[in-house]
């Protein structure tokens, strides 16, 4: 009897497999390669998840002095994309994603002052999860700033994130579907993983405000490298893979605000724009430890 009934529920199996596979061969093609037009919702998605994440410059001021260190946190909303990308169209089957795995990105800063007025800044962020999203980035810079008048400072960055973000973006668990006709079938929601690759070059120029105040403004180029990583695994075993994949170059623009409440501490805010794709917020507070 336990026999009869388990290759029963086998053939049932074999049928409902049979009739979805048309489906399933369409919507999972494990581990191929997407590569997106730049107008598709998934190129401008790539695009648009690089802002928050771009290792941008943190508070102006004079040249750090050699030997001298800096250490800050930077938290940086993550905004909310609009609503005509947040549906795939060109690798997926058409459905909503989800693009706001947290809405905040915390990243501590160091910074070393070298000779002539170079600088160099290291972040790394842990894999810590944030809300849904569990990162491991690291951020890199040169910078050279130097006095263009007594009133106005100038500074040349160059810098790099690389790294992942991830999180469940084609199937959070609200997505899940009982229907195997459906996107998203399964019990798990999927598992996936955004690398930003962004390499850049900024150009800021400084003043001080007041005594305590000073502020400046920039422009640059990032050139990106996005690859997005699929990793869902429907409720029949079956693992998506897919890799989207595209190449951007994008201008910057940025201003930044800060003051000084001690010789030491210092609080700061950044408008970060990428004028293609969307603008972000930073906050920074930085403490000089030599």
């Amino acid at each position: 009897m336990i026999a009869g009934t388990r290759a029963r529920n086998a053939f049932v199996m074999a049928l409902l497999m049979a009739a979805v596979s048309p489906w399933a061969a369409r919507s999972l093609p494990a581990q191929s390669v997407c590569t997106p037009s730049a107008g598709s919702s998934e190129g401008r998605l790539l695009a648009f998840s690089a802002i928050p994440l771009a290792f941008a410059s943190a508070l102006p001021g004079p040249a750090l002095n050699r030997g001298e260190i800096v250490v800050g946190l930077e938290l940086s909303a993550i905004p909310e994309p609009a609503a005509s990308i947040q549906r795939s169209d060109e690798c997926f089957v058409e459905k909503g994603q989800n693009t706001q795995l947290s809405r905040v990105l915390p990243r501590p800063r160091v910074a070393v002052g070298l000779p002539g007025g170079v600088m160099v800044e290291v972040s790394y962020l842990p894999p810590v999860t944030v809300a849904d999203a569990t990162p491991s980035l690291l951020g890199i810079a040169l910078g050279y700033t130097t006095r263009v008048t007594p009133a106005v400072t100038a500074m040349v960055r160059a810098h790099g994130t690389i790294g992942y973000v991830d999180g469940p973006v084609t199937c959070a668990r609200s997505a899940l579907q009982g229907d195997p006709t459906q996107p998203c079938f399964g019990t798990e929601p999927s598992n996936d993983r955004y690398a930003p690759n962004a390499y850049g070059l900024e150009f800021l120029l400084g003043t001080q405000l007041s005594a305590r105040v000073s502020a400046s403004l920039g422009a640059g180029a990032t050139h990106l490298r996005p690859r997005f990583r699929v990793g869902f695994r429907n409720g029949f075993g079956l693992l998506d893979e897919t890799r989207v994949e595209q190449n951007f170059t994008r201008a910057t623009l940025m201003a930044n605000l800060a003051a000084s409440l001690t010789p030491r501490l210092g609080l700061g805010a950044q408008a970060y724009a990428v004028p293609r794709d969307g603008a972000t917020i930073r906050l920074t507070t930085q403490w000089k430890v030599r």
